[in-house]
């Protein structure tokens, strides 16, 4: 049975774990309502680009293979997590589903990792990624998007990948972020995205110049908005499941001291009324002789 002294160490041991879980969480808060902000700033415009993307791939009669792909079963994928950890399982769900993706995805893989969480776990497993992106996951910036969109591209044109896909955690509140996977190349609609909405099929707006001159410039800007909104979208996940992660912790640190410190009390009640029966014998013996 732990003595009062082991109570007592214990109880501050988990008071002062409480005071750095609440400290990372209050962190977390002010990070991620900036977070939150510029991700839905940026939804709209990078939801415009891949509508314009469709539309130009629904007219376009390009036969490139950035548009139309080509035959082939090499399959890039590119997976986005957090530098850091202490996010409950926001980064296992992405990193799940990524081994999902490729275990039912046949033919050779090419892996890309953003995120030091990512290439430990690829490396463990003896998957060497041939791109590694690290120290930006909770701050992402437009540029890093466009040299890993860059990349990206290039993996595609050299034919070392004939298929490029992006997993990460689309954000939708601090408790809940949806492990997505995006094919990002080629850039045309998968089979049954063809329709638009209501079932409209084709687009009301004409191109200057023709739709195969614009899909040469759009297709890269198109993959660096795809890449920009999945950082922004993970950023956000990260500081929300951290946030999340880091509550729930302080609360069962609390709890833990409060159920700690009722059996000090306990111990030391039983502790008092011990040593009383013991002064209260001695007592009786004394008068007894």
């Amino acid at each position: 049975m732990a003595t009062l002294r082991d109570l007592k160490r214990q109880i501050g041991s988990v008071k002062n774990i409480a005071k750095v879980t609440e400290a990372l969480q209050t962190v977390s808060a002010v990070r991620f309502r900036k977070a939150e902000a510029r991700v839905k700033r940026a939804r709209p415009y990078a939801e415009n680009v891949e509508q314009m993307m469709r539309d130009v791939a629904r007219q376009a009669r390009s036969g490139s293979p950035l548009l139309v792909g080509r035959e082939g079963n090499r399959v890039a994928v590119a997976s986005i997590t957090a530098d850091r950890g202490l996010a409950g399982g926001f980064n296992a769900q992405v990193l799940r589903r990524t081994m999902q993706f490729r275990n039912q995805r046949e033919g050779e893989k090419v892996q890309v990792a953003s995120g030091r969480k990512a290439v430990a776990f690829f490396r463990f497993r003896r998957i060497e990624p041939v791109e590694v992106y690290t120290g930006f996951s909770d701050s992402p910036t437009y540029e890093k998007a466009r040299e890993i969109g860059r990349a990206l591209m290039r993996l595609f044109e050299d034919e070392e990948a004939d298929e490029v896909y992006l997993i990460y955690n689309r954000f939708e509140s601090a408790l809940t972020q949806r492990p997505v996977v995006k094919r990002l190349l080629p850039a045309a609609p998968e089979d049954g995205d063809e329709e638009g909405e209501e079932g409209v099929s084709g687009s009301f707006m004409e191109y200057i110049p023709d739709p195969e001159t614009i899909l040469n410039k759009l297709v890269p800007r198109y993959v660096e908005t795809m890449v920009w909104q999945a950082f922004l979208e993970s950023a956000a996940g990260e500081h929300g499941a951290r946030m999340t992660a880091m509550k729930n912790a302080t609360d069962n640190a609390n709890d833990l001291a409060k159920d700690l410190t009722l059996q000090m009390n306990k111990a030391r009640q039983a502790q008092i009324t011990r040593e009383i029966s013991e002064i209260a014998a001695g007592a009786e013996a004394l008068s007894a002789g």
